[in-house]
């Protein structure tokens, strides 16, 4: 006799890609796990809260949407036989929303899984006393709290007192075999690619400013994004001819992100907050050298000068030195490629993060 499958309550984002085109790490996270080997002991019921898009939306339009999921979750809670509810969020309003589905299920005597994903959380907590005391009460109401990083877990921890045993690592997971594939030479000129949101605190202005000083014609800046300064970084690139340096390209996905990840060289991420983010570790497995900041769970995988190059956030010059580091050194380019790529497999492979959900959801090994 075959044993009955847990029922998972999944509230996250689960679509192909956003309203602008983008693809998340929030969606790869969501609809990798739903797809992956858990589905022959799991019986998911998806609740999607993809945001239509990542720039501003109407209060209206937010209300409807929450009010909408919240009705559906409830109903699923009261009529279905759920096991476990598991709630990937942000912060802000995404962290409330699924957290008061996180209090309501724990009443209802369901297993509670709550993995904050956010790097702007800290802020948030930080500085909003009211927001803060609202995180502390939906963490008690958890059974386990997934950290992305050993950071993350200590800043819980001491933040909010919780017991070890509740906050679980899981670093983010990628498909590393989808990657391998690879051109034998560095490029000529070297070919950086950023891909993400273009906003400040990405480090976008940093990278605009590294391309505007960086006097030397062997390197070319591949930009693939958008966001909220799309439009005035495209405008100051032609204002000051910059076009040669800065190719500022939009939303890529499918077969020509992995063409653009396949042909660069180096990959930079100067973030100014991050939980763990996949780009970092699709470009890792891409065999791309790594320039990245400090922050979030980025120390856990990248270590500064065997790996990659680790500098401080909101600094250009810092920026400016990493890249002159490789263009001078090819050979570090490929000692850092290597590494990167152990690395993501030995640490972020699908396969690995499969066994340890297989214990977070208490499934039958």
């Amino acid at each position: 006799m075959s044993k009955r499958k847990k029922r998972v309550l999944f509230i996250g984002s689960f679509k192909s890609k956003g309203k602008e085109g983008n693809v998340g790490g929030q969606m790869y996270a969501c609809t990798s796990l739903v797809n992956s080997n858990l589905k022959d002991r799991v019986d998911w019921i998806l609740i999607d809260t993809t945001a239509t898009s990542n720039l501003k939306r109407s209060f209206i339009n937010k209300v409807y949407n929450s009010f909408f999921r919240l009705g559906k979750t409830l109903f699923y809670l009261l009529f279905y036989r759920v096991d476990t509810v598991m709630a990937f969020c942000s912060t802000g309003n995404s962290f409330l929303e699924k957290g008061a589905v996180i209090k309501v299920s724990k009443r209802l005597g369901k297993r509670t899984i709550l993995a904050p994903r956010s790097g702007h959380l800290i802020d948030d907590i930080n500085n909003n006393t009211g927001f803060k005391k609202g995180v502390n009460s939906i963490f008690k109401s958890c059974d386990a709290i997934i950290c992305q990083g050993t950071f993350w877990k200590s800043f819980f921890k001491n933040e909010f007192q919780q017991p070890e045993d509740k906050l679980i690592v899981i670093h983010n997971w990628i498909d590393t075999k989808k990657y391998f594939s690879k051109k034998p030479e560095i490029s000529n000129p070297v070919k950086i690619l950023f891909l993400g949101w273009v906003d400040k605190n990405k480090g976008i202005w940093d990278i605009y400013e590294a391309g505007r000083v960086l006097d030397r014609k062997d390197f070319i800046f591949q930009i693939a994004g958008n966001g909220n300064d799309f439009e005035q970084l495209d405008i100051k690139i032609k204002a000051n001819g910059l076009e040669g340096r800065l190719n500022l390209l939009n939303w890529v996905y499918g077969q020509q992100k992995f063409d653009l990840l396949r042909e660069a060289d180096i990959f930079v991420l100067p973030s100014y907050r991050e939980g763990l983010p996949n780009s970092l570790l699709e470009a890792m497995a891409s065999s791309c050298a790594i320039i990245t900041t400090n922050v979030g769970a980025i120390p856990d995988i990248i270590e500064h000068n065997v790996n990659g190059i680790v500098i401080k956030p909101n600094s250009p010059n810092e920026l400016v030195g990493a890249i002159n580091s490789y263009l001078d050194n090819r050979e570090l380019i490929k000692i850092h490629t290597k590494n990167a790529l152990q690395t993501v497999i030995e640490k972020n492979s699908i396969e690995l993060i499969e066994s340890k959900f297989y214990k977070i959801l208490e499934l039958d090994i």
